[in-house]
Formats: structure tokens, sequence, C-alpha cells
């Protein structure tokens, strides 16, 4: 009798923990979010200003994965991590190993327990990565100082009497070229090498075959990492003809079909992958860039075409809209299936809110003027707090405010980059006032998020106002009518009667008059479903 009570309670045991650890995984499922990276809304991260979790004042991996319920309240759904590789500088862009995370931020461990955190929340990782350059402390480079090394090839390493053909001849390029203030070529022993940048950053030759692979190599180790994609740093100077022989001709074209195999290689390892590029140059050279990319960020959308919008306060013949209209356009003819990048202002570019005096109503017009309209809108970090900056680079990437006692603020920075944000009001204090730019970040992600339309097409819509921008986001199922007024009066318009009569999102109400017509708040954006 003894041994049957003790087998009734083995089995008693055995169900328990099976309905325990069914429970558990049933749990486990409804927490983990479908991740698709090429959809939602991106932010863009430097994890050296976020969240430090260990006090040492400089932010971390494990920092960022405690911060993730944040992030998904806001309705992120990827995050651009800023360079997390090995790098003697504070910023990264100097890559001195490709295959190792920068142990300011952690182990490769926390970084593997972030990206499945993220995954679990249906976060895409995005990685940033230069393929123009590396560190000159990267062991491929210091190879490369042998002219007999194999990795001599994978630089722009010429000679005045070259020893073999992995080294140029100095006669068919212009020694004197200067860029940005500095010398192109550097001089080591009786040789010379490429730093368009500076000389701690030698440019790749591309050429190379062999980088080549080894770069597509890097791609994967991350890719296996569970990285979603990269966003390609300095994508648009990789061929740039000032690094190239004098009789060179070809940049935009070479450096499409470069970066054509990469996304190619991209597309193979991971079909749902979305990767990005930063070309900084006109339409024309973005469009033409596209022939090898699938994206690239809208360079002149933030700091140009929305800033001067608000600053006019006029919107002239609805010409934001139509001068998007046109960009994609050009796109097109390079790659139909472009998908756009657009943005206020990011890492190396002085912050929207100190260009508009940080004034809150100004702002969330900003924020809805790009994260309403086509592709996928990165938001740079601290924008959704106003967070501001001077022109100096580390001015433009200090800690992320926030706020009280929070044990996980940053402080590496020096207290005379930081004095921008003096008076931004934190997260903390933004959390509890409803009227915030927070909340208003937080309420037009998860608003955009909610509707179909936004992952369909723009077409101006026009109202013949001059006050007005207005547009139509549209996909097969549903469509919206977008409209800023970026007038400091209200104005009365008249809408087509396709559209519902009440707003789906307004940064203020709008009210609707007995002749049909509606009247819209200043600095206010509304959006009508059909």
């Amino acid at each position: 009798m003894k041994s049957v009570f003790k087998y009734s309670a083995i089995i008693f045991s055995v169900l328990f923990v099976f309905t325990a650890c069914k429970r558990n995984s049933l749990q486990n499922q409804k927490l983990t979010k479908e991740l698709n990276p090429r959809q939602g809304v991106y932010y863009s991260l430097f994890v050296r200003s976020f969240a430090d979790s260990d006090k040492d004042g400089t932010g971390d991996f494990n920092g960022i994965t405690q911060k993730l319920d944040y992030l998904s309240e806001l309705g992120i759904s990827g995050i651009w991590l800023l360079p997390v590789f090995p790098s003697h500088s504070y910023h990264g862009y100097d890559v001195d190993n490709y295959y190792m995370v920068n142990p300011d931020y952690g182990t490769m461990e926390d970084f593997e327990n972030l990206v499945k955190a993220c995954r679990e929340r249906g976060i895409a990782v995005m990685l940033d990565i230069t393929f123009n350059h590396s560190s000159s402390n990267n062991q491929w480079f210091l190879d490369s100082k042998n002219p007999e090394d194999p990795h001599r090839s994978w630089y722009h390493w010429i000679s005045e009497s070259p020893v073999n053909s992995n080294t140029g001849n100095a006669q068919d390029y212009n020694l004197n070229q200067k860029v940005w203030g500095h010398s192109l070529w550097n001089k080591y022993g009786n040789d010379f090498y490429a730093g368009e940048f500076y000389e701690g950053m030698p440019d790749f030759n591309l050429d190379s075959r062999e980088l080549r692979e080894e770069l597509k190599k890097v791609l994967k180790f991350w890719n296996d990492k569970g990285v979603s994609g990269f966003r390609f740093d300095a994508a648009g100077h990789v061929y740039d003809k000032i690094k190239m022989p004098n009789d060179f001709t070809s940049s935009t074209q070479s450096a499409a079909e470069f970066w054509k195999e990469i996304t190619d290689y991209l597309e193979e390892i991971n079909p749902q992958n979305f990767s990005v590029a930063e070309v900084w140059d006109t339409t024309s050279i973005r469009a033409q860039a596209l022939a090898g990319l699938n994206s690239v960020f809208h360079f002149d959308m933030g700091d140009n075409y929305i800033l001067n919008t608000i600053k006019n306060q006029t919107a002239g013949a609805n010409n934001f809209a139509k001068i998007l209209q046109n960009d994609y356009a050009a796109y097109s003819r390079y790659n139909p299936d472009f998908i756009d990048a657009p943005f206020l202002t990011n890492h190396d570019q002085s912050r929207i809110a100190g260009n508009l005096r940080g004034n809150a109503a100004e702002l969330k017009l900003a924020a809805g003027m790009y994260i309403l309209t086509q592709g996928i809108p990165f938001v740079y970090y601290g924008e959704e707090i106003g967070m501001m900056s001077g022109t100096k680079d580390e001015t433009k990437r200090t800690p992320f405010l926030w706020g009280g006692k929070d044990q996980f603020q940053t402080t590496w920075a020096n207290e005379e980059d930081c004095i921008y944000n003096k008076k931004t009001v934190s997260l903390k204090e933004q959390s509890k006032d409803k009227n915030s730019l927070y909340n208003y970040y937080k309420k037009l992600i998860n608003f955009r998020n909610s509707c179909s339309a936004f992952n369909g097409k723009l077409e101006p819509y026009d109202i013949e106002n001059s006050s007005i921008s207005s547009w139509i986001m549209k996909n097969e199922n549903s469509g919206a009518l977008v409209i800023h007024n970026v007038s400091a009066q209200t104005e009365t318009i008249l809408i087509g009667s396709e559209f519902s009569s009440e707003p789906a999102f307004f940064t203020n109400p709008v009210t609707k008059n007995k002749d049909g017509t509606i009247s819209i708040p200043p600095f206010t954006t509304a959006v009508f479903c059909y």
C-alpha cells in the first residue's frame, strides 16, 4: 500500500511539473511578439549614452536589456545600435576588430542576451558597421603595412616604387589631395595609404576579392548572432574618385555594384533582413545608390524640408509632400522596391529641439511630419524628450535623461558637453504629463503601428491652403489622409466625403463645422481614415 501511494505521488509530481511547464510555455508564447524587421519604427541608440547597468558611468548592453520595456511601450519595433565593436575612439566608427564587442559595453554573452530579449518583444536589432574603412589599429591594417602580406591589397596603398601588384603606383594618383582640411594620403615609410576621414581610418580597397569575402563572413557572423540587419556607415564614399586612380570615372556605378553584391548576400542568408545605408548626398546620388541598396536614409527631409517648413510657417503649394513624391519617383527608377528611411536628425547633426528652441508644439509637428510618411522612420534617442545639442559631435551624443535618481543614467560625458540639456525636462517628469513631448511620441508611434495604411505608399493630397501640408498614405486594404497645419493660426478646410468625419489621430482637437468644413488648430497634425 505504501508503494502505491509512493507511485501515485510520483505520477502527480510529473503531471504537476508537465502542467507547470506547459503553462510557462504558453506564457512565453504570449510574451513573444512577431519579428518583422521591415515594418514599424526604429530607434537609433548610442550604447555609451543610453543606460548604465553597472554604475561605471558608461552605457552597456545590459542597461539596454533592462530598458526594453521602455522601448516597447514607446512602440519601437527595431533598434539601430551605433557601433558596438572594439575601438580606440568613444564613437566607435574606427573598428579594431569586426568579430568582437567593445568591452566598455559588456561581453559577447551580454550582447547575445540583449538580442534574445529584443526578439522576445518583436524588436529587431540593427548594427552600425563601416565597410569604407577600418581602424589603423585593426590587425588587417597592421598586417597590410608589409608589402608582401596578403592584406596589403585590402587597403589603398600606393608607392613611388611599387614592389608588387598589391601596391598602386603613386604616379597614378594625386598625392597632394586634400579632403575636409587634411591630407588624403598618409605617409608610412616610403609608401602612402588613403585615409579619407582621417589617418586613423585607413580606407578599404573594395576591389580586393579576398576582402569582399571576409566582409561577407563578418555579416554572417553577426547574422548568426540574431542581428536582423545593418546600417552601412559612409556607404556613399566607398568608391570616391579622390582615392582612386586619376583615370577612374565610375564612382557611383562601382559603389552600386559593390553594395548589390553585399545586399544580395544578405538576402541569401536572411531574406527578412532590413539594412539601410548612409548616402549623405543629393537626391540624384541617393537614387543611383539604390541600384545596389534596399534602403537609404532620407537626408534633407528633417533638417531642411521639415525644419524650414515649420520655421517659415508655410507649406507653399503643398511643397513637402510633392518633394517627397519626386524623391520617391527618382528612387523608383533605380530600385522599384526601395524602402525609405525618414528621420529628423542623427548623431552627426545638431538636434532639432535646439533648432526649434525647445518649442513643444513645433517639435510635435515635426515628429508627425516624418513619422507619418512612407517607409521606416528612425527616431534618434532623446528626440522623444526634446534633447538638445551644440555643433560639436560629443554634444549630439550625450547621456539620455532618465531623470530623478534613476540608476541607469550614464555619466561618461563632460559637463560642458551636456550644458545644452540643463533645462531639458527628463523622461521621468515628462511621463507624468499627458501633454508632454514624450507622451505625444508614444501616442504617435503606437497609432502609426496600428494603422496598416502606413505600410503603404504616399501620394500628395492638395487642399489648396498654403498653411496645410497634406498627403494620403494607402495600401491595398486601407487609406489615411494626413493633414498638418504648419501655421500659428487655426485653419478651416474642406476634405473629401470619403474620409471619416472624426480624426483617428490628432495633436489637438479638431472642430467639425455645420457647413461640412473642419477647423484645425495651429501646429496640429490630424489623420482621417477611410
